[in-house]
Parts: structure tokens; sequence; C-alpha cells
């Protein structure tokens, strides 16, 4: 229903009911300013959902937990599932923006709106969405973002108490791409964790939860996102690809299709079946990952962290030249450690010659340089930092 009154209702109608709400969610922001600052609220960030480097540091806290209050904001609330001692909250609910202007530590995954404002007596951690990356990031891109993005990721940045990297490259983009020069805590990604400790009961419920066998493998395709509502660049044959895993790898494979969550209602047009299934909906792509056995994706950063395990990801980039004009590099993409693909025929080549002893020395390599420092223990070291400031 609220979906069909948004297509019926007229779009200079929806812009001013927009700039309404800001403002009124901005007074009372204000207003919530003048309440004291609870020392044991805690509140947590992830605009898309119950998920990312928020989810796990949430998780870590809940273990953790003596008295302090656990708060997760989110567009998505309902993505949480059963998570008892965590207090789930939308987006610029009231109750959201009382929590935020009260809270003593802020931990955030992405960037916060420009109305709010940090008080006297307040921290906040900056995990950001991302690791070692591929695409470059905001200061780095700042002709692809605008002046307004750029402005408000300064403001943020200057907020900032602590920023979360897994190492060196990462470190040095984050100064140079954040505008940034205080405190970095070097202790790897909270969502990754797993990937380096290894979660074969996690990896298990996710199969339940999907209805796949034990026995089957899960190769997972999670392209990035991209403008507009064609999904031409996301498409290949899946099904010889899904038979080339099998005749490679051996026993039987099933396919997930995950597309990025700004794009996930495109991934209803993409065609499926019993063996190809439509991952587009599930709500912690991290979970998916841990789970699969090989990914395939194109240029995100997912491919990094995938293979922090030391399985297989194969790269589908039929838009290369078109993609790279308009987000840039930090690597040169010919060069990673993962066999590159512009059609089936190439993707079906890479993984009938896939050296499994090749990947693994040019992975170990890659990692050297960039000086990864991943420990398998983020979320509670950050964990840690948090109740640092609430006890």
């Amino acid at each position: 229903m609220r979906e069909l009154i948004k297509k019926l209702t007229p779009k200079p109608l929806i812009e001013l009911y927009k700039k309404l709400r800001y403002v009124w969610i901005q007074m009372l922001f204000r207003i919530f300013h003048l309440f004291p600052i609870q020392k044991n609220r805690i509140v947590l960030c992830n605009v898309w959902g119950y998920g990312d480097n928020a989810r796990y540091v949430a998780e870590e806290l809940l273990r953790k937990q003596d008295g302090e209050e656990i708060c997760f904001v989110t567009n998505h609330p309902e993505t949480a599932g059963e998570a008892p001692g965590i207090r789930f909250l939308k987006t610029n609910s009231v109750a959201a923006v009382k929590a935020l202007a009260t809270a003593r530590v802020w931990v955030e995954n992405n960037r916060k709106e420009p109305y709010i404002t940090k008080r006297k007596g307040q921290y906040y951690i900056q995990l950001w969405h991302g690791g070692l990356a591929l695409k470059k990031i905001e200061g780095d891109c700042a002709e692809h973002l605008g002046e307004a993005y750029i402005q408000n990721a300064k403001r943020d940045s200057a907020m900032t108490d602590l920023y979360v990297s897994n190492g060196e490259f990462c470190t040095n983009m984050y100064r140079r791409a954040f505008f940034y020069e205080g405190e970095i805590l070097e202790c790897g990604t909270p969502r990754n964790d797993a990937f380096i400790k290894g979660n074969p009961e996690k990896a298990a419920q996710v199969k339940r939860r999907l209805s796949i066998p034990d026995d089957t493998k899960i190769v997972l395709y999670a392209p990035t996102y991209r403008d507009g509502s064609d999904v031409t660049a996301y498409q290949f044959d899946f099904e010889q690809t899904r038979k080339a895993m099998e005749k490679r790898f051996g026993g039987r494979f099933i396919m997930i299709v995950r597309l990025h969550p700004l794009v996930a209602a495109l991934g209803d047009v993409l065609v499926y079946s019993d063996k190809i299934l439509n991952g587009s909906h599930y709500p912690d792509m991290y979970e998916l990952m841990l789970a699969s056995d090989v990914l395939i994706t194109d240029y995100s950063n997912t491919m990094f962290e995938f293979s922090m395990m030391r399985r297989p990801v194969f790269l589908y980039a039929s838009d290369f030249t078109a993609y790279k004009k308009e987000r840039g590099f930090y690597f040169d993409y010919y060069t990673l450690p993962y066999p590159i693909a512009a059609n089936t025929e190439e993707m079906i080549q890479n993984i009938t010659n896939f050296s499994e002893e090749l990947y693994k020395d040019n992975l170990q390599s890659f990692f050297d340089i960039v000086a990864l420092k991943e420990s398998g223990r983020a979320a509670e070291a950050v964990a840690e930092k948090v109740l640092e400031k609430v006890r």
C-alpha cells in the first residue's frame, strides 16, 4: 500500500514532504541534545540492515553485555530476526534520533546524515563498509561524487574519534580518501573474523535456511552496484558456469546470485531454476560468503575478503572499460590474483584451467604487498574500545 501511494503521489509533493520531514528530524535532534548523555547507551548504525561490520560488533557487545543498552539503527529493522538484548530502531524515527543524540558511543558503518552532530562527551567509531578496496573511494574519486557528498564526508570524519583498518594499505587510504588525521586501529575487519577463524556451524545454518543439502557446494555470484536498471552487465550463462564448476572441482554445485542491496530488486528479473537461486534478498552477504565454496564477482572488494579463506575467486567483467572510467581503481585490474573473464567462454576456460597451487601463491604475494592485518578478532577489539568508554 505504501509503495502504491508513493507511485500515485505527484513528485513535487513527495519532494516537499521529504524537505519538511528533514527539517522536523533536525529540530528533534537539537531538542534531544538538551537531554543528558546516557553513559551506558551504545548506538550502532548500518543503513542497509542488520549486517556488515556493525552487526558483528553488536554481537560481540552482546556477549560482553553487563547492563549496557545496545541500540541498532537501520533502514531495515525487519532484517534483524531474533537478537534478544539489542534494541532495533528505524532510521530517522523519533526513537532513533533520541538514541543518537543521547548515546555515549556511536559505531557507524556508513556516513552520518548532515543533521547529526556529535556532542561533547560522545565517542564516534567509524567502521566503514569496506576495507581493502579495488574501486577508488570518497576523496580519491571526489569528481564523481559531487561537492555536497564530499563536504559531508569531511564533516563526518572531523567528528570521528577512531577508524578501524585491516592493514597498511587501508590505513593510508583512509587518511587520504577520508581526510582524516586521527586515531586508526589496525585490528582487522569485524565482518571478516569468521573467514580467518572459520565457523562451520554458521555455514551449515545458512545451507539449512536455504534448503541446500549439506553435501552440495555453492558458487556465489555477487557483482557490485551499477547505476540504472540495465542488468546486461550482470548476465552470463549461469548454468554452463555451474556445470563447469562441477567438472573442475567435483561434487554437486548450485549457484546463488546476490546483487548489491542498492539494486537488489533487479535480481528478480534474472532467470533462475532449482540450481540457480536468487539470493539478492538474503539479509547478510557475509553469511552467504562463509557458506560458499567459490565466489564470482567483478569489481567488488568481496574478492579480497572471500579469498582470505583461500577459496577460489573468479572475476566476470564484461564492462571493464566503462566501469574503470566511471570510478577508477587502486590496483591494475589485470594483475590481481584472480582469473578474469569478459564472457561465458572465457569464464569456463578459467574454471577449467584453474590451478589451486598457483592461485594460493599469487594470493599470498598480493596480501604481503598490501600488508594485510586480519586478526580474526576485530569485532572483539572494537567491542573492547566501546566498553572502555561506557564503563
